[in-house]
């Protein structure tokens, strides 16, 4: 597993921990922006859109599209465990899960800066 990948998987982990702790879905959007951001910035991404001859606002689209997509199936896997369980195994606050998605936006863009 490549470093962005486990920045990216940090990303999630803040998707999985609001659905576990049973916050807004308001929350999934802005995880999704931060995923957003953090694949826009990716090298690897960008090099395989010039490859298939996209630009950035051919690409983006589908780029959000993705990142809703898995931000919302993280959130699903945690609240999934809160309905099998009936209550949080943990009850947390709400800006714990922006943080944590933050902080691996933080670790991606600097990674990102980096190379």
């Amino acid at each position: 597993m490549s470093t962005p990948n486990i920045f990216y998987a940090i990303i999630l982990l803040g998707a999985f921990l609001a659905g576990q702790s049973q916050n807004p879905a308001w929350v999934i959007l802005i995880i999704a922006a931060l995923a957003s951001v953090a694949r826009i910035a990716d090298p690897e991404t960008r090099a395989a859109n010039a490859a298939q001859g996209k630009s950035l606002a051919k690409a983006l689209p589908m780029l959000v599209i993705n990142q809703i997509i898995w931000v919302n199936l993280a959130f699903l896997i945690g609240f999934g465990i809160v309905w099998a369980f009936g209550a949080p195994l943990v009850a947390l606050p709400l800006w714990l899960p922006l943080v944590v998605s933050a902080l691996g936006l933080g670790g991606f863009l600097a990674l990102s800066l980096k190379g």
